[in-house]
């Protein structure tokens, strides 16, 4: 795991965007012919290709999070426990997400419940994601913590960091610049 996780640190900012935007990208738009062509064919072409791409680059964005906090060195170190719950929590909102849109028939079936019963469920889900919009902004907050504690003589102000990472996927390469010690467009904004 440990190769993943420096291979992901060490990947240049060009490669990590087009993993994260230009792949799903290419997926939807290969889905869109293929959907098309299955009209004018008369076929049922069934591969959640697009679903595929967008769990790769989320993929990819919780190992990317992981490692900056666990695997790049920092003077300070951090109190990790709300960024574990926070993880764990959004990962498992992920996960959710991606069983959902498989489209499997036990997500299909109706079932009969009480109305009561439907609004206790609906209370428990729409607390549930706001739980996970916090724990999104927490993350964010993380990482846009841990990058300035890395860079203390840079002028950059905290909520640049903080904006980057809460823009997934596309202040990811961004915020791998930073780490890679290149110019970014942080750099450009904070002159």
């Amino acid at each position: 795991m440990e190769k993943i996780f420096t291979g992901i640190l060490k990947l240049k900012p060009g490669t990590l965007a087009i993993l994260l935007m230009l792949v799903p990208f290419l997926a939807m738009a290969i889905s869109a012919i293929i959907t098309l062509i299955s009209i004018f064919a008369n076929f049922e072409f069934i591969f959640p290709l697009f679903l595929i791409s967008i769990t790769i680059a989320v993929l990819i964005y919780f190992i990317w999070v992981w490692a900056v906090v666990y695997y790049v060195e920092e003077e300070e170190r951090s109190n990790t426990l709300y960024f574990k719950i926070s993880y764990w929590i959004f990962f498992s909102y992920c996960l959710i997400m991606f069983i959902i849109n498989l489209g499997l028939d036990i997500t299909k079936k109706q079932f009969l419940l009480e109305n009561s019963t439907w609004a206790i469920i609906g209370s428990i889900a729409g607390l549930y994601l706001l739980i996970v919009f916090f724990s999104y902004i927490y993350l964010s907050y993380f990482i846009s913590k841990k990058l300035t504690l890395l860079h203390k003589n840079n002028r950059i102000p905290d909520f640049l960091y903080f904006a980057g990472a809460w823009c997934f996927p596309v202040g990811i390469p961004f915020l791998q610049a930073k780490l890679l010690k290149q110019k970014s467009i942080f750099d450009i904004i904070s002159k």
